[in-house]
């Protein structure tokens, strides 16, 4: 690890302070009060430190490289420990490059003292035509998974996002019925409150992602903040949507409309140097004539037979941007785009 640090420009005292850092450290874990021995931490990157983190990363980096080597066609994605590979998966030659992918990822990991648990392991097969070909870990085969919880998000093989829906709706309707117990007080206040910072993050965590587009999802969402929005007591018989509009809310679907296109907005702007023509296509870039969506440069969804490739984001947030007016899409901000798209939704203006 020291080693790849100082291959990534850190020298001097730091990389002096982090040999120091490492050195003669011993770990213990302790359970319900009883304590295990203290051994010595033979790994370089010092599990549960704040610098932890960063430096399994310097540790990683380059293991892209390793698996590229076997084939350049390979997917790879890393976040923190969560590595995943992949590749389009025509024939068994296909089948065979990506095996060689993972030989190498094994190899690297031999190479610099880690490991890799088949049992922790998962294959995932996507497309109606994929011949679902086996993959080994060392000799172990990797089981195969229909769906697989991925950062939070549980992805099926056909991405339809309903087993997501139904595992978070279930946690949060269990968060509420915590609250539904723990609770006395139940004014707008504290429902509200608790409802903000305990159950709908559950419901909107990385849901451009997941964004469900079959009803009954949609519904299945919705009756979670029905229920939590039922039990404020100072609301009296009011309706779900006059309870949302006396405390300032919005219905959960129309919250992830908004998130969509505040990215678009984002994005025509070249925020977060995404160009945007990588990810739409526009009435101008097809002809020139001189019409009304010509003018306002819209954008132009992709014609899909599946489901999932409709309400990919690209697709589904298009008709939503090319319904609003001008003085809304050129905000010169995002805080004024907000206040622009709010009042138009509200109010029409």
């Amino acid at each position: 690890m020291l080693m790849k640090a100082r291959a990534h420009g850190i020298d001097g005292p730091l990389l002096r302070w982090l040999t120091d850092w490492t050195r003669d450290r011993c770990q213990r874990v302790v359970l319900n009060g009883v304590e295990s021995s203290w051994a010595e931490v033979m790994s370089s990157v010092v599990q549960g430190s704040v610098l932890g983190p960063i430096l399994f990363l310097i540790f990683i980096n380059d293991i892209d490289l390793a698996i590229t080597a076997a084939d350049n066609e390979i997917y790879t994605s890393k976040f923190a420990d969560d590595t995943k590979i992949g590749r389009e998966i025509m024939d068994a030659s296909d089948s065979i490059k990506l095996q060689t992918g993972i030989d190498y990822l094994v190899k690297w990991c031999n190479d610099w003292g880690m490991s890799l648990h088949p049992g922790k392991c998962a294959v995932i097969h996507f497309g109606w035509n994929n011949p679902h070909y086996d993959y080994f870990i060392e000799g172990i085969k990797i089981k195969s998974e229909e769906v697989v919880r991925d950062l939070g998000v549980h992805i099926e093989n056909n991405c339809d996002p309903s087993t997501h829906i139904d595992k978070i709706t279930k946690k949060a309707q269990g968060v509420l019925a915590q609250i539904r117990r723990s609770t006395i007080l139940r004014d707008r206040d504290t429902v509200s409150t608790l409802y903000k910072s305990f159950v709908r993050p559950l419901v909107e965590s990385a849901v451009p992602a997941w964004n469900p587009w079959k009803r009954g999802d949609i519904e299945k969402l919705e009756k979670v903040q029905r229920r939590a929005l039922r039990m404020i007591t100072d609301l009296g018989s009011l309706s779900y949507d006059e309870r949302l509009k006396s405390l300032g809310m919005e219905s959960l679907e129309n919250r992830r409309r908004r998130g969509d296109v505040i990215q678009c907005y984002k994005t025509m702007k070249w925020h977060g140097d995404i160009d945007p023509n990588t990810w739409f296509e526009f009435v101008q870039d097809r002809h020139d004539m001189n019409t009304r969506t010509h003018e306002a440069n819209n954008i132009v969804p992709e014609k899909c037979n599946l489901n999932v490739r409709k309400h990919f984001y690209t697709n589904r947030v298009a008709n939503i941007w090319n319904e609003l007016p001008q003085d809304v899409r050129n905000a010169p901000t995002t805080n004024s785009f907000k206040n622009h798209y709010d009042r138009f939704t509200q109010h029409g203006v």
